[in-house]
């Protein structure tokens, strides 16, 4: 059955409408849906169910997660979150989508205060407050930047750079989210044939670069300034092409099952 707008908490056979206080996250996972259609539902599904199983739940919470797709509204814009508690209840979050962007600023968080880097979920509160900051700074996002001094993850994003004609990722060294957008942009550009390489990198070592932030609310988006950091590379023929060929992606999700 499709719900609207709402919160809702997965009562072992079905979603109900949840009430009392938010619950601190051990888990979850938001994407865009587009009438029905979201772009690699399947990685979404997976990332969901690998974590709650890394964070201890003994039940993997696949009939949650198929209930909680067939649930998604066939229509309009929306930006959805599955979650797991500390409590290990289940929860849905149906939400409109906020405006979409296509290009933003970043500002550099004077510290990392993330606890659970690989992992969606425990971390958001204080990388909301980040953002904020950031926001205060007169930028749109912050970048969180390791102990090592390179660039992990933003509040709410996650990086790739042109440099030379070849994309660029940050290695599995670099502790950050193992993001949705980045796996489809990557598999992107290899089936276009484009070279990627892994590169750990400073913010400094960024300058001249094409850099792109990306998540699964508003795709890519290209970073066109950087508060005090380094001077970037913009190409918005790029950046709009690629966006198209991502949200060309997109899967229909819902009651009747994931297809073409």
């Amino acid at each position: 059955m499709t719900l609207t707008e709402g919160r809702y908490r997965w009562n072992g056979t079905q979603l109900r409408p949840a009430e009392g206080p938010k619950l601190a996250l051990f888990v979850a996972d938001s994407f865009l849906i587009h009438d029905g259609a979201v772009v690699a539902p399947e990685l979404h599904r997976a990332r969901f169910l690998r974590d709650a199983d890394t964070q201890g739940m003994v039940n993997a919470p696949t009939a949650f997660v198929d209930a909680a797709f067939a649930a998604l509204p066939a229509s309009g814009l929306w930006f959805p979150r599955l979650d797991l508690t500390e409590r290990g209840e289940l929860e849905l979050w149906i939400r409109p989508a906020p405006p979409l962007g296509s290009a933003l600023t970043l500002w550099t968080s004077p510290d990392d205060p993330r606890t659970e880097p690989r992992i969606k979920g425990p971390d958001i509160p204080v990388l909301a407050q980040l953002r904020e900051q950031a926001q205060e700074a007169g930028a749109d996002e912050a970048v969180v930047v390791d102990s090592v001094g390179y660039v992990a993850d933003g509040a709410t994003t996650c990086f790739v750079w042109w440099r030379d004609e070849v994309l660029h990722v940050a290695p599995e060294s670099v502790a950050r989210i193992d993001s949705v957008t980045v796996r489809v942009v990557l598999t992107m550009a290899n089936d276009m044939g484009c070279e990627i390489r892994e590169e750990a990198v400073t913010p400094a070592d960024l300058a001249g670069a094409e850099l792109w932030a990306l998540n699964a609310l508003h795709g890519i988006r290209g970073v066109t300034r950087w508060l005090d950091g380094p001077s970037l590379l913009v190409n918005d023929a790029r950046r709009d092409s690629w966006q198209k060929l991502y949200w060309s992606r997109g899967t229909i999700v819902g009651e009747g099952g994931t297809h073409e």
